[in-house]
């Protein structure tokens, strides 16, 4: 948003740099949805909470000025074609803002077309706009939630990018020299066919696969991947521009990739692969389950995610159990796990939670050198050190949307 704001389009209005902030906010609070002419005029330009908003157009005339804005910001040359970046639009007649990540490969070219039209294959991380069935609405109004209870201060985080980038410590420093890393972001299309249709999660093969695409019928035809609708959830979405920005001051290049268009060759070479989200939204992440010594499980029955602890040391539970997703306040628990790919040539770090905050959580630390730096010191863990593998797992405290309370709990650390 800094990006945006800070743009020739943006600086030299004041109004539309103060409307695209409030959106924003708005929109990643969770409350988006909720806004109205009347009650952005009364919060943001001061007017009576019941002025008459057919005879003041302020807020009308500022919306389509940050749309216009924002359509000739994305126009510039470079910037509607660049893989990975986060891009917003305003769509007409709406105060609620639509953020999508540019897929790897295709150009982004909706975002310069008319006020209002749809871009085609782009990753949207927006409210989608049809009716679902009440079944499929209850364990998707329980994604949202999960997905929205940590963005508060996700929107905070967004666009700081730390003086000191923290390469040297762990875990960034395990990728050496190499300039390209690959982010797997989550597949809520996916999510949403394993909890409300299927009821199971997949293989990496049937994720990969055609067959389930299909199976979504006509009331979920819309969250198929067959439809065009590529849907990541929005904290994946915030972790992926965070990190990204934190290697491109290193003068690496992030490559954002959707879960179904990563490959398995990627996996076995040099470059280093940042995976987001559990198996229940990155069916990726089963890959390295073998690998590891805490594991995020899938009640099959709920659905419902748990730590498992595979070699407790005295004093260690053999599982750690969250609260349920909707609590407040509540616990969560997320790994950031370093280990070997399937060669043994490059990396792969795994950043994942128990529900959207514990990801959330886990993502923050990595992208936060100081706290990361304190956090390895508490554990024994030396921040410069070479290892051969690395897991943390995290304890998080939420209250409503807030998860800045977290603490690695655990650890274990091969080599170093």
């Amino acid at each position: 948003m800094e990006r945006v704001l800070g743009s020739r389009e943006f600086s030299a209005s004041e109004r539309s740099c103060a409307l695209l902030r409030y959106l924003v906010e708005s929109a990643l609070d969770g409350s988006g949805h909720q806004l109205k002419e009347r009650t952005i005029g009364a919060d943001l330009f001061g007017r009576d909470a019941a002025y008459d908003t057919g005879k003041d157009a302020i807020v009308r005339v500022s919306a389509n000025g940050v749309r216009k804005r924002l359509l000739a910001h994305y126009a510039k040359a470079g910037l509607a074609r660049e893989p990975g970046r986060v891009q917003i639009s305003l769509p007409a007649g709406s105060y609620m803002l639509e953020f999508h990540i540019l897929p790897l490969g295709q150009d982004e070219t909706a975002l310069r077309e008319a006020p209002g039209s749809r871009p085609s294959p782009s990753i949207s991380v927006r409210k989608p706009r049809w009716m679902w069935p009440a079944a499929a609405w209850a364990v998707i109004g329980v994604l949202a939630v999960a997905c929205g209870l940590l963005v508060w201060y996700n929107h905070q985080l967004l666009s700081r990018v730390p003086p000191a980038p923290g390469m040297e410590f762990l875990p960034w420093s395990q990728f050496g020299s190499q300039k390209v890393v690959r982010i797997g972001i989550t597949d809520v299309n996916y999510t949403i066919y394993s909890n409300v249709i299927a009821k199971r999660g997949l293989t990496l093969d049937e994720f990969l696969g055609e067959q389930w695409t299909g199976n979504f019928g006509a009331e979920l035809a819309p969250v198929s991947p067959r439809s065009g609708n590529q849907f990541t959830s929005v904290v994946s979405a915030v972790a992926a521009s965070r990190i990204s920005a934190m290697l491109e001051t290193t003068g690496r290049t992030a490559l954002v990739v959707p879960a179904r268009r990563l490959q398995m060759e990627q996996f076995k070479g040099e470059q280093p692969v940042i995976l987001l989200g559990s198996s229940i939204s990155n069916p990726w992440a089963e890959v390295f389950r073998e690998n590891l010594t805490f594991t995020i499980e899938v009640e099959p029955a709920t659905r419902f995610q748990y730590i498992e602890n595979h070699a407790p040391v005295p004093g260690e539970p053999a599982r750690w159990q969250p609260t349920p997703v909707t609590a407040s306040p509540g616990i969560a628990y997320a790994i950031l796990s370093l280990i070997p790919n399937l060669t043994g040539k490059g990396w792969v770090l795994l950043v994942a939670g128990t529900s959207a905050e514990g990801t959330s959580a886990a993502s923050e630390l990595l992208t936060d050198p100081a706290r990361l730096r304190k956090e390895l010191i508490a554990r024994g863990i030396n921040p410069t050190g070479r290892v051969q593998k690395m897991e943390l797992l995290l304890r998080v405290q939420s209250q409503g949307m807030d998860s800045r309370h977290y603490q690695v709990i655990a650890s274990r650390v091969v080599g170093g």
